[in-house]
């Protein structure tokens, strides 16, 4: 058995897609690094994405979500 298929059986036996597996190690390699690469890493989290609300076939008001939780999710 290869290695990747070796590492990829453990994710998929714990019930969990590929992108939660890769999130969580990439959490824990935040958590493991050491000022100021840590705090480098930490402005790089944060996400922001549009959304839209569709009704009857035209765009609602748009919403800004900030998924990094701080006010909340939503912006505007």
């Amino acid at each position: 058995m290869s290695s990747s298929a070796a590492a990829s059986a453990y994710w998929r036996v714990a019930g969990m897609t590929y992108l939660k597996y890769s999130n969580l190690c990439a959490d824990m390699v935040r958590a493991a690094l050491k000022e100021p690469a840590k705090a480098k890493a930490k402005a790089r989290e944060i996400i922001y994405f549009r959304q839209a609300l569709w009704k009857d076939g035209q765009p609602q008001k748009q919403v800004i979500t900030d998924t990094t939780g701080g006010s909340g999710g939503k912006l505007s």
